[in-house]
C-alpha cells in the first residue's frame, strides 16, 4: 500500500475530527465533534501545532478511487531551556484500527521528525501509555530512546 503524509487541509477536517475523537476515546476522553473541530482548527490555524494526515491509496492503485485519510499526527513546536534550542512534542498520533499495519503510523512519525529537523529542532519528544507496546516498538525502531534520566510529572489544575 502506498502511504502519503501531508499537512492537514480544511477538506481533511471531518476525517481528522473523527480520528481525533477515536484517539481521545482510547485515552478515555469523550469530546463532542464541535469541540474537537474547534480545538484542532484553532491550533493548526494559529500555528500552535503541526497537523499531519496520512492517506492510503486504494488497493490496486486505481486512480478512480481517492486515497483515504487513515491517520493523523499533531506536534507542538516548543523550546528547551536546558539546551537553548527548539524542540517538538509529538503529542498525538493515531491510525484507524482497520488501517494499522499499512505503514501510516511510521510514515507520520518519520515526517514529523523530518519537519522538526527542518525547523531547527534538536529533538522530538513524546509520551505513550506504559501498556502501548506496539507504539513503543514503533518509536524505538525509529530511533526514539526511552528517557532514563527524568521522571515526568503532571499537575492537574482543574481548570
Amino acid at each position: 500500500m502506498s502511504v502519503d503524509v501531508r499537512p492537514a487541509t480544511d477538506e481533511d477536517v471531518d476525517f481528522v475530527v473523527d480520528l481525533f475523537r477515536q484517539y481521545l476515546r482510547f485515552y478515555e476522553q469523550e469530546v463532542p465533534d464541535a469541540e474537537a473541530r474547534a480545538y484542532l482548527t484553532a491550533r493548526r490555524d494559529a500555528g500552535d501545532s503541526v497537523l499531519l494526515v496520512a492517506e492510503v491509496a486504494a488497493e490496486g492503485g486505481d486512480p478512480a478511487e481517492p486515497a483515504q485519510v487513515v491517520g493523523f499526527a499533531q506536534s507542538y513546536p516548543t523550546w528547551s531551556s536546558v539546551s537553548l534550542s527548539r524542540s517538538w512534542v509529538l503529542n498525538d498520533l493515531f491510525v484507524a484500527p482497520g488501517s494499522r499495519g499499512t505503514g501510516a503510523a511510521r510514515a507520520l512519525v518519520q515526517e514529523t521528525c523530518r519537519l522538526a529537523k527542518e525547523a531547527g529542532a534538536i529533538r522530538v519528544s513524546l509520551a505513550t501509555a506504559w501498556d502501548n507496546v506496539a507504539a513503543q516498538g514503533l518509536y524505538e525502531s525509529e530511533g526514539f530512546v526511552r528517557d532514563q534520566h527524568f521522571h515526568h510529572y503532571a499537575y492537574v489544575t482543574g481548570a
